[in-house]
């Protein structure tokens, strides 16, 4: 029998036993929720931006709006038109909370379910896409880097 001895493996358990707590405190990190209201706002403008980034592309506007748009010179992509909904996509953070915030007739475009009523497709513009996931992942690992780091040179690892 041979008996292996794994260096700083009881650190390293108790480093895993720890992360989910850690991670969790990091979700509510006032620079850490400010970041990741960043990255969610830009990738909402890019939703607008690209008509439908993210989801399915937005249906196109009607004929009747085109024509309208037309004559009124305000462009022909679908939420578009002043730029007021683009420009009032925000954040806000309470305490530990972040809350997605805009006008509120964004919410007549949000919503997909229940449109019996609405007169115009869905345009869901706030969402959380795989490169959202990515860059939201590397603002919480950056965190956690420098103790990682600080754990490996301990245990003489680095």
């Amino acid at each position: 029998m041979i008996k292996v001895t794994i260096i700083g493996l009881d650190d390293a358990r108790q480093y895993v036993t720890d992360l989910p707590g850690k991670i969790q405190g990091l979700a509510k990190d006032q620079q850490v929720l400010k970041e990741i209201g960043t990255q969610l706002r830009g990738s909402a403008i890019r939703t607008i931006n690209m008509s439908g980034y993210g989801y399915s592309p937005y249906k196109p506007l009607a004929q009747s709006t085109l024509r309208k748009r037309a004559a009124e010179k305000t462009g022909s992509k679908p939420l578009i038109r002043h730029g007021t909904l683009r420009n009032s996509l925000d954040y806000e953070l309470d305490g530990g909370d972040l809350y997605l915030v805009s006008v509120d007739y964004l919410k007549y475009h949000q919503w997909t379910e229940d449109r019996t009523k609405a007169r115009f497709p869905a345009r869901p513009v706030w969402g959380v896409f795989d490169d959202d996931i990515d860059e939201i992942s590397d603002i919480v690992l950056s965190r956690l880097e420098p103790e990682i780091i600080t754990n490996k040179l301990r245990q003489g690892l680095i």
